[in-house]
């Protein structure tokens, strides 16, 4: 595991755990709000400022993340938890070294792997740390280690999407 500063000296990212905001253009605004239902996630980036941004940035991120409340002791559930946790912001990644102001990039998940290697609790502090090697001609690729407090590997993952610059809307008509 990385060394990093533990979840508790860090702030909380509001921005993420409030739900995505959706560009007033952005292709799917009919089916959405102007705020999403919120994340039962807490999230603190271990670099806030990372989500500040619309420059280039590394194409890496690391944050503690954990289900708000506690939750059963059932094993299945934190996996699933921990799945859902796995996609939080995971292609993304990838799109980090061609962000610009004003250019709005969209990712879509062709492939998702994962790996348990131990229990672990999702109501308890996990570091995810994302990677993305590469982001090629439409597709990027991540890859994640979530660890535990102890520091012990709990969950592996590895994603490809495709990745684009998403189009300005048209007003003219298709009929």
């Amino acid at each position: 595991m990385p060394s990093v500063p533990d979840p508790e000296t860090l702030l909380p990212e509001h921005g993420l755990e409030e739900g995505v905001k959706l560009p007033r253009h952005h292709p799917r605004l009919g089916v959405s709000t102007s705020t999403s239902v919120p994340w039962p996630t807490e999230i603190r980036p271990v670099d806030p400022k990372i989500y500040t941004q619309h420059t280039t940035r590394p194409p890496s991120i690391s944050y503690w993340l954990r289900a708000k409340g506690r939750l059963p002791d059932d094993q299945a559930l934190h996996r699933c938890v921990g799945a859902y946790f796995s996609d939080l912001l995971f292609i993304q990644i990838s799109l980090n070294p061609h962000r610009r102001d004003g250019v709005f990039l969209s990712s879509l998940s062709l492939d998702h792997s994962m790996w348990f290697h131990r229990d672990f609790r999702a109501d308890d502090w996990l570091l995810f740390v994302i990677d993305s090697p590469t982001a090629y001609n439409a597709r990027g690729f991540s890859r994640g280690q979530m660890f535990n407090r102890k520091g012990e590997l709990v969950l592996s993952a590895m994603q490809v999407g495709v990745v684009r610059k998403l189009k300005p809307p048209t007003t003219a008509s298709k009929l």
